[in-house]
């Protein structure tokens, strides 16, 4: 069993006392908290850098929209540790769902992800925030609407320390080639959309290899295998994918329309149920919340 840092009942940050451990990602850990007022919320706790840039986050708190994960604040405790405040959601994250769905999800849940992505990430570009690091484990679904978490994180965390993003922060698996020249425009997070639709599509990524030189080498210069995936898909996910930046969408309403210009994906997905998919997501986050670490009270 995994061991966290904090277990129920823990104050590591004033005004907050940990329920239960929630997960782990790139940044830290992240657990469920409740308030002294009441709030439930989310507690990442920076762990794998002693500094985090405010200013680089600071624009990304309390944008309101239904689609992103609420950033509410980021406070230092006695010690010195950051801790990023957030939106607790109770569902899971795409990554989550495509683990019960080898295969993939299938185009006509594929088709709704993706939309509703971009929502969450054409309101991001719009306030100029480029996301930087998009993959499954940051996108949640809970009660009808998709979410995308971790924005403005790796920025700040990127800028306070002069680091390259490359391989320190982020995921190779959904990386644009240029990022490591040191690019970081919109384009980037359209190569990411186009790396999790292939994804959601099939099930894995389009490049893998035995390390992350391998990976971003094949980002450079290999192109997606495309043979088993139907239009408009392969299309969509051709363009998203291109080398060079200038070839790709404009924006990520373009990739979207692109998709939904097909009759079919259109019909397909007005016929969709999200009752049904939040009766998986909820079966779902009970096994995962059942499978953490139950410190004090069961929870």
């Amino acid at each position: 069993m995994d061991t966290y840092q904090y277990k129920y009942g823990d104050r590591p940050l004033e005004g907050y006392t940990i329920q239960r451990a929630a997960g782990r990602g790139g940044f830290g850990e992240v657990y469920y908290a409740i308030s002294d007022s009441g709030r439930q919320v989310a507690l990442k706790v920076i762990q794998s850098y002693e500094q985090i840039e405010l200013r680089g986050i600071s624009q990304c708190m309390n944008l309101k929209s239904p689609h992103l994960v609420t950033v509410f604040d980021v406070k230092h405790n006695d010690q010195g540790k950051p801790f990023v405040i957030m939106e607790y959601v109770s569902g899971p994250s795409l990554a989550d769902l495509l683990k019960e769905a080898p295969g993939g999800l299938g185009s006509q849940k594929a088709a709704f992800f993706l939309r509703e992505i971009g929502k969450g990430l054409s309101f991001l570009h719009e306030c100029g925030i480029v996301h930087r690091d998009l993959k499954p484990g940051n996108i949640f679904y809970e009660n009808g609407y998709v979410k995308i978490g971790d924005y403005g994180l790796t920025k700040a965390i990127s800028t306070s320390h002069h680091v390259s993003h490359t391989i320190t922060v982020g995921t190779v698996h959904y990386m644009a080639p240029e990022i490591g020249a040191g690019r970081y425009d919109r384009s980037i997070d359209i190569y990411a959309m186009g790396v999790l639709l292939y994804e959601m599509l099939t099930g894995q990524v389009p490049f893998l290899g035995s390390s992350p030189a391998e990976i971003l080498m094949k980002h450079m210069t290999a192109a997606p295998d495309l043979a088993n995936i139907e239009e408009p898909f392969a299309r969509v996910i051709r363009k998203a994918l291109a080398k060079d930046p200038a070839e790709r969408y404009g924006s990520v309403q373009e990739m979207v329309e692109d998709v939904f210009g097909t009759e079919h994906v259109r019909n397909s997905v007005s016929q969709f149920a999200s009752e049904e998919l939040s009766v998986v997501a909820e079966h779902i986050a009970q096994k995962i919340r059942g499978a953490q670490p139950k410190d004090g009270m069961g929870l």
